[in-house]
């Protein structure tokens, strides 16, 4: 079941602590759960001041932009790619209400806006997680980017809320809403409301870190249950991994062999999961073997012996942990 989700991913940078200050403004448009395009307008903020602590995060000084259009002069093509899309934000309120400062200062007129929250959206699907801000929870989920460039943050900002269509089974965003009891944010000349919803995340965190304390697996899809792993053994998160799968794929175009018992997880579902990280999987080895993960029992240097090597295609062999810390890290 695909995540079909249409809306646009914004972040705004400022100036100064002024909320009519944006100095950088990204949009990135996703279609039926891609990704499809993308704008970055550099902004001359007025008056042309910048305070050095927003120069340290975000790294734009006033030489940056002194020759760029306004946000007044550039609004006109910023309100043709936002159009009547759903907007989406990390800490919605913040970038809403720069949006709504600056079309203020400049005098135009206050469409109606539609937003969302993926700040409030991952406080729903991730309960039991504890940090929300967009670095960390990226971190989480295996999506590389660059912190405070406007365009980096908005694309940051679109995997987050398709991570969290994907692991909730979502068919389209109002679907993704419906399940979280999440409302939709709305502003215009009128005035602002946030999103807003039923569930408080301290009692959901309570009640799913319960949950789970019974569980031998996180799931993302529940009917896929594993024999209960050794207890000398650390289970794998399969579901983050899998999330994680979506982004970032370090198996790609690997030829993989899994031998013997697992004991984090089974071996249906390290094959799955291997799949889903780019990886092929041979049911023997071969001159196309790249990589052998060995289970309970066996040996590395016994495998060594017996695996066809070449320097063209050297075969890696590594033990299940081992292999678990190469999916995590990214480096396989």
């Amino acid at each position: 079941m695909d995540f079909a989700a249409n809306f646009t991913a914004i972040d705004f940078e400022t100036a100064s602590r002024r909320p009519d200050s944006a100095c950088q403004l990204a949009a990135v448009r996703v279609r039926d759960g891609e990704m499809v395009d993308n704008r970055m307008w550099m902004i001359r903020p007025e008056p042309l001041y910048f305070s050095h602590s927003n120069i340290r995060i975000h790294g734009i000084t006033p030489e940056q932009v002194q020759s760029e259009q306004s946000f007044g002069e550039l609004w006109a093509d910023i309100s043709e790619t936002l159009s009547d899309d759903c907007l989406v934000a990390h800490n919605a309120s913040f970038d809403i209400g720069v949006l709504l400062a600056c079309l203020r200062s400049h005098r135009q007129s206050i469409p109606e806006l539609h937003f969302t929250c993926t700040r409030a959206i991952a406080r729903r699907t991730w309960p039991h997680h504890r940090r929300y801000g967009l670095k960390p929870l990226a971190e989480w989920l295996g999506i590389r980017f660059r912190h405070h460039d406007a365009l980096e943050d908005s694309i940051a900002c679109a995997k987050i809320l398709l991570a969290a269509g994907i692991d909730r089974e979502a068919t389209s965003l109002p679907d993704l809403e419906k399940r979280l009891k999440l409302r939709r944010g709305s502003a215009g000349g009128w005035g602002y409301q946030g999103p807003t919803g039923r569930i408080r995340p301290r009692a959901a965190a309570a009640k799913a870190t319960a949950k789970e304390a019974s569980a031998p697996l996180p799931f993302l899809y529940p009917n896929q249950l594993a024999e209960r792993p050794s207890p000398q053994h650390t289970p794998v998160d399969l579901q983050r991994l899998l999330v994680r799968a979506e982004f970032i794929r370090p198996l790609s175009g690997m030829q993989i062999v899994i031998s013997g018992r697992l004991q984090r997880c089974s071996a249906e579902e390290a094959q799955m999961l291997t799949r889903r990280l780019g990886g092929q999987i041979q049911q023997e080895i071969d001159h196309q073997t790249d990589l052998i993960v060995i289970g309970e029992g066996e040996s590395v240097e016994q495998h060594r012996l017996n695996s066809p090597q070449s320097d063209e295609n050297p075969v890696r062999i590594v033990a299940e942990d081992e292999f678990f810390g190469l999916i995590v890290s990214g480096d396989a």
